[in-house]
């Protein structure tokens, strides 16, 4: 069974919503969960207000700042999933986030991880790390496809929407 259930998030909303995926397996395999915040300084947005006049001790500030704003935010959802009688860890990590992702997984693991259902032109030009994750992890993945989420599909979990069976059966035939 799984050793672990890793949820990246972002902060958004969406990346929340496989929280409650996340819970329901860990309720059902004791299964630890495992936050993860990357911190991606490398892309463009990150920069667009300073441009390239960026100075590199504002930049060490500014990751700083959000690094600290991360572990904040990772603190506070697990306050929240701790009060549900979960075990919670956490870690923030720098770097590209489906690179750091694929990074912070162990053998064991299962990703629990929420999709912006993006596609088209949009998923092209935006990316997606769910995808980038689904593709090259060496670990389980239970995509939530977040903009169609609503938690149950006639009656069943997620777990046990794509299987057919009842949610537990569904997360212990894994």
């Amino acid at each position: 069974m799984y050793q672990r259930l890793v949820v990246p998030l972002d902060g958004s909303d969406i990346a929340e919503r496989a929280l409650v995926e996340a819970e329901k397996m860990a309720a059902l395999t004791h299964a630890p969960i495992h936050l993860v915040r990357v911190i991606d300084f490398n892309g463009p947005e990150s920069f667009a207000a300073y441009g390239m006049m960026a100075n590199p001790s504002t930049v060490t500030y500014l990751l700083a700042d959000e690094v600290e704003s991360a572990s904040e935010y990772l603190e506070s959802v697990a306050r929240r999933i701790t009060d549900q009688g979960h075990h919670v860890t956490s870690e923030v990590r720098r770097g590209m986030a489906s690179n750091e992702l694929i990074a912070a997984s162990k053998p064991g693991d299962l990703y629990v991880i929420a999709s912006h259902g993006r596609s088209g032109i949009a998923r092209w030009f935006m990316g997606s790390v769910a995808e980038e994750v689904v593709r090259r992890s060496s670990v389980p993945v239970l995509l939530i496809k977040a903009a169609s989420y609503s938690g149950t599909q006639s009656g069943r979990s997620l777990a046990g929407a794509v299987t057919g069976a009842p949610p537990t059966e569904a997360a212990l035939s894994r």
